[in-house]
């Protein structure tokens, strides 16, 4: 008997572990796999492409997170970070300041996020709803500004951060380590953060505590719609170019971050250190299909397929647990 119980102890124990870091497990295989299968994708220079690719998603993915983990959805992510594209790439080739044009973008992304927290969080309304219609409106508007064109010819300064380095670092990159450790810290260490982990805790009893829950609502909306305004600049900067479906694509990636990331240490609960791992395991998977030349549409599949594994992983892992 005391054997049979032991050994269910050593399984759950097991199982507990693979739940919270077989993500960071899996991510290990595929660096190392791809590390001793493709030489170039040990190289420096692809390990700097990757520090870029990781900068533009997690910038997004850790504003996405602002609002999933106080269980509300932001579809608008990409939208946000094309209009704010547009912004700043119509002021810069009207010839306005580079950081003039930067504050107006910012303040597009925030603006935006303000709206979306309003609707939400003031006047109730399902997140998921109201940002795809947010979604739709920013595009059309971003359709309009553009005549379906992309804009062009902006000014060499501006390239610094989307394209510029120091040291082989991308610079975009420590834009987002910058963002990244702030958000964390904020989340983590003060008190209006750790009033929005216990609304994606429990969001009546944190009302029953006292927390605003609508306030903080709207502040993750706040918060979401400037790391996609800051994606959207960086995104422009890199690409010189701004067009109203650029960002669009990233949606899909950023929530597959999440998701992953949910089922990453804190079991069910996102995270911006599991959005981080999360990330880290789209870009390299996405990374490893370019240098083995899979082809584009294989590509958009395999990432539809990990975004619903995440979603699976995030799912089911904890109740799977506890049932044991």
């Amino acid at each position: 008997m005391e054997k049979k119980q032991r050994k269910l102890i050593n399984s759950r124990d097991l199982l507990f572990f693979l739940g919270r870091f077989g993500t960071i497990i899996i991510l290990a295989i595929m660096v190392l796999c791809f590390s001793v299968l493709l030489p170039s994708f040990r190289t420096m220079g692809n390990f700097s492409n990757v520090l870029g690719q990781m900068a533009i998603l997690t910038i997004f993915s850790i504003g996405m997170t602002c609002c999933l983990k106080m269980g509300d959805f932001d579809l608008s992510v990409g939208a946000i970070a094309a209009i704010t594209g547009i912004v700043v790439a119509h002021m810069l080739v009207s010839g306005y300041n580079m950081f003039l044009a930067i504050f107006c973008s910012l303040a597009t992304g925030v603006l935006v996020g303000m709206m979306n927290g309003f609707l939400v969080g003031y006047l109730g309304l399902q997140a998921f709803v109201c940002t795809l219609a947010t979604l739709s409106i920013i595009l059309g508007i971003g359709m309009s500004i553009t005549g379906g064109m992309s804009i062009w010819n902006l000014p060499y300064g501006f390239a610094f951060f989307g394209r510029g380095n120091i040291w082989n670092i991308p610079n975009r990159f420590l834009v987002m380590i910058v963002l990244l450790v702030g958000i964390w810290y904020f989340h983590r260490f003060t008190p209006t953060g750790r009033r929005m982990e216990a609304i994606g805790g429990n969001p009546a009893a944190a009302k029953m505590s006292g927390i605003n829950v609508d306030r903080n609502r709207f502040l993750g909306f706040v918060l979401s719609g400037f790391c996609s305004a800051i994606g959207g600049i960086i995104l422009t900067s890199a690409l010189m170019n701004a067009n109203p479906m650029q960002g669009t694509d990233y949606m899909l990636q950023a929530f597959g971050a999440c998701f992953i990331g949910a089922a990453t240490v804190r079991i069910g609960q996102f995270h911006i250190g599991g959005t981080f791992i999360g990330v880290l395991i789209v870009v390299v998977a996405v990374n490893g299909l370019i240098i083995l030349m899979v082809p584009g549409y294989l590509t958009d599949m395999i990432k539809g397929v990990i975004l619903l594994l995440a979603i699976i992983m995030s799912g089911t892992t904890g109740k799977f647990i506890k049932r044991i």
